[in-house]
């Protein structure tokens, strides 16, 4: 009966670690890539226009509720609404 060293325990162990954690990362990356790529429900009565990512923690989203538009602030501290939006295919009414 052959001895394996601790040393190349200690490799063969890192080694499937290292191919443990590659995995993930690639999984992340494709679930973050097609994040926004998923069509909302259409059923509902609130549906997500556009988001933009500001960064890993905060995001812009525009929102419709019925023929209403609005802007809202996503970050750690919650969400906020910023402003009421007149979407661009929209004549404006003008007083």
């Amino acid at each position: 009966m052959e001895e394996t060293s601790f040393g190349l325990m200690m490799i063969q162990s890192i080694g499937a670690l290292a191919i443990v954690l590659a995995i993930f990362a690639v999984l992340i990356g494709l679930m973050r890539r097609f994040q926004d790529k998923i069509t909302p429900v259409q059923e509902g009565k609130i549906q997500v226009v556009q988001r933009l990512h500001i960064d890993s923690k905060n995001s812009l989203v525009e929102i419709r509720h019925g023929k209403q538009h609005y802007l809202l602030g996503i970050g750690v501290g919650g969400v906020q609404k910023i402003a009421d939006v007149t979407p661009a295919d929209e004549p404006q009414d003008v007083a």
